[in-house]
């Protein structure tokens, strides 16, 4: 047999099996059909190296079996090229397709430590299912010279809190190798080592990023009131580097202590880039005062100041501060004016908010028009005629922002007027009208886009219409 079946509470799992048969599939219906109270059926192709052609029409009958009878369908552990070939035949969109690490032995996870898109995952799966067989494999593992390998199994210990592991975990601080340290330091974090304190402030001056920034994360965690003044001193040094991970380590300590001290150091701060990554960091403090300081930063002379002044008022949702952002809108600098803009269209879901930017798009600068534009998409407040008129405007920045937001705004209902954008004379405009009509439902669609096909002479456009009536 070239297949074999499980069941586990409302799950029924197949597996299919190196030798597989592609006429097999009537008959897995018919055992799922037989089945009492199954909810979910997973297909798995664990044991399956590669899979023919002829085989998918038996995944289909098996996915509109599933579907016609209100089960949940899952093609699980597929390799590579199995999905390649999903991908091929254009079957990728149809099926659900996921990882189940339980059909694995404990030994054969190991192999996806080494894959940079599952290894959090498996660690995540063997963390919560953590028993004496992964506790006897993770402890292996920390004694090997894989490094990632031993990255992960100290990851994947401090997830299941096996503190019976602490002092080899403290020993991994000494490893040649950063990503080692770096997980040593986050573990010890999770397990409130304050015996390890000392040891991790070095790491704060570390020349890798990436330890620094965990040896951040993990001082905070391990905090008391006298670590702000100790990590302020941090801030005297020429070193930016080492000033951005002091910043970071007291935004996370978050105490009233770190945000005087954060405070004091935005009014002192000369280096833009610093500058900016204080007021972002400032909004993750929870005063009173922070929106009207963040809101000063708005007009400060560096766009990377003010840009992120902008983004922090939207993280803090600082919707009280609109009517003070709208006046900006009109600032003499455009560049202030085009940041508040970008705010509003963020904070904004008011019909004043799009009346006043729309009554003042005739005396701004064309950055802050096009800014207006966009936002006005985001707002979703009544723009329809206004952003039709800008569809005329001589910009081509502008009209395509005008056809996106009139997108957001209408949906589906904006066809019409993208169709006779498609014959708008920038390539620019084209393309987007491509994208706006490639998420618009209707069943004449794939014939009107080979039809403007043969008339486009822009080969971006073209490679665009390609690719979506592929995806059609």
């Amino acid at each position: 047999m070239s297949y074999k079946i499980e069941k586990s509470g409302d799950e029924l799992k197949i597996y299919l099996l190196p030798d597989l048969n592609v006429t097999i599939f009537k008959e897995i219906i018919d055992k799922i059909a037989n089945e009492k109270n199954v909810k979910t059926v997973k297909l798995d192709l664990s044991r399956v190296e590669y899979v023919q052609s002829k085989a998918l029409a038996g995944f289909i009958q098996l996915n509109k079996f599933c579907n016609e009878n209100g089960l949940d369908f899952l093609i699980v552990n597929a390799n590579e090229s199995i999905i390649q070939l999903f991908e091929l035949t254009n079957l990728r969109s149809v099926f659900k397709i996921d990882m189940d690490f339980s059909s694995y032995k404990p030994e054969e996870l190991l192999k996806f430590f080494e894959d940079i898109e599952l290894a959090d995952k498996v660690s995540d799966f063997i963390g919560e299912n953590y028993n004496e067989q992964y506790k006897e494999l993770m402890r292996k593992l920390l004694k090997s010279d894989d490094p990632v390998l031993k990255e992960y199994a100290i990851l994947t210990i401090g997830k299941a809190g096996d503190f019976e592991c602490l002092d080899d975990i403290r020993d991994a601080l000494n490893d040649e190798v950063g990503n080692v340290v770096k997980a040593a330091i986050t573990v010890l974090g999770w397990f409130q080592d304050f015996e390890s304190k000392e040891k991790i402030y070095e790491f704060l001056k570390s020349e890798f990023i990436d330890v620094a920034e965990s040896a951040a994360a993990t001082v905070a965690l391990l905090s008391d009131e006298s670590d702000a003044d100790r990590i302020s001193e941090l801030l005297k040094s020429d070193d930016e580097r080492l000033k951005k991970i002091a910043i970071q380590a007291l935004t996370l300590i978050n105490d009233d202590k770190s945000y005087e001290i954060l405070k004091s150091e935005l009014e002192k701060e000369k280096d833009e880039y610093l500058l900016a990554y204080l007021v972002k960091m400032l909004s993750f403090f929870k005063k009173d005062e922070v929106a009207d300081i963040i809101l000063s930063y708005l007009s400060h002379r560096s766009n990377i100041v003010r840009e992120s002044a902008a983004a922090s008022l939207i993280r803090i949702n600082a919707v009280h501060k609109i009517d003070e952002i709208l006046k900006l809108t009109k600032d003499s600098d455009s560049m202030v004016a085009y940041f508040a803009v970008k705010a509003i269209g963020e904070l904004c879901e008011e019909q004043k908010c799009a009346d006043y930017l729309m009554n003042i798009y005739h005396e701004v600068a064309e950055n802050v028009k096009l800014a207006i534009i966009e936002a006005l998409g985001k707002i979703g407040a009544n723009a329809d005629d206004f952003l039709i008129q800008c569809l005329s405007e001589e910009n081509e920045d502008i009209r395509k922002e005008a056809i996106n937001s009139l997108y957001l705004l209408k949906g589906n209902e904006v066809k019409d007027i993208a169709l006779k954008c498609l014959n708008d004379k920038s390539w620019i405009v084209r393309y987007k009208t491509v994208e706006i009509l490639s998420n618009i439902n209707g069943d004449d669609m794939e014939t009107t886009l080979r039809m403007h096909l043969e008339k486009e002479d822009n080969r971006f456009v073209k490679e665009k219409i390609y690719q979506v009536l592929g995806e059609l």
